[in-house]
């Protein structure tokens, strides 16, 4: 007599070959740098093209000063997030000293890593760069230290009255509903470039005289060097044209 089979229980074909599972999927990510570029572009190029669309001229001292005046607006928002994540900032700069990079900058640093677009748009992501200058200029890791808050009251003070700048240099009756006359933009532009370049002499002095640059490279004293020199040239820049449209009354001189 046959032995009687013991019955398999049926399986679908899905059971026996389970689908694999898919992988995460992963977000679209550029280079910091590309999109700090992006953000320069943004707050410049439009100037450029209704210049020309108004005047029919490129001026090379409009060019300069609205590129410098979109560059001062992305790190007014950088500076942000000095004071919202200055809690943050503190605990990533001491991570990185027990790293053993005081004094030096990380590699590679937070403008040549790859991020997303929602880390593009956070301030959280952002305030890694103050954890990072902070190991040439601890200021920034401290918030009763004068680098700490002249930077912070930048973020705040200095936008808006960039921005009217780059209208008033752009168009001949400013931004439009404001009925600010040319003189006016032009001394609210004095008063504003001076505080830059004055709290950027001021900071710098307290860079050297507390000797922040001791023990660092060439190479990390020369970028705190250019940022500096960046926020004194450019807002003497402005001071003289601006100081040019309070005698004259017009924007002649970038048109």
């Amino acid at each position: 007599r046959r032995p009687a089979t013991r019955a398999v229980p049926w399986k679908s074909a899905r059971a026996v070959f389970p689908r694999p599972r898919p992988r995460p999927r992963r977000r679209p990510a550029m280079l910091a740098f590309v999109w700090t570029v992006f953000f320069v572009l943004l707050g410049w190029a439009p100037f450029l093209w209704w210049h020309w669309e108004k005047h029919g001229v490129v001026n090379p001292m409009h060019v300069v000063l609205t590129m410098f005046n979109a560059i001062n607006v992305l790190i007014c928002f950088w500076e942000h997030s000095l004071w919202l994540h200055r809690a943050n900032i503190k605990k990533e700069y001491k991570r990185l000293k027990r790293r053993g990079l005081d004094k030096r900058l990380p590699t590679p640093l937070c403008l040549f890593q790859p991020i997303t677009t929602r880390q593009a748009f956070s301030y959280r992501y952002w305030s890694v760069i103050w954890s990072q200058y902070a190991l040439l200029d601890p200021s920034y890791a401290d918030q009763t230290s004068f680098g700490f808050w002249i930077d912070s009251g930048n973020g705040i003070v200095t936008m808006p009255v960039t921005v009217l700048l780059s209208f008033g240099a752009t168009f001949d009756d400013g931004l439009v509903g404001l009925n600010l006359s040319p003189k006016t933009i032009a001394k609210l532009g004095l008063v504003c470039n001076y505080q830059m370049l004055y709290g950027t002499v001021l900071y710098f002095a307290n860079y050297l005289l507390n000797e922040h640059w001791r023990g660092a490279s060439r190479n990390s004293i020369l970028v705190v060097v250019m940022a500096n020199c960046i926020w004194i040239v450019f807002p003497a820049l402005w001071m003289r044209v601006c100081w040019g449209v309070v005698e004259t009354g017009d924007w002649g001189g970038l048109r």
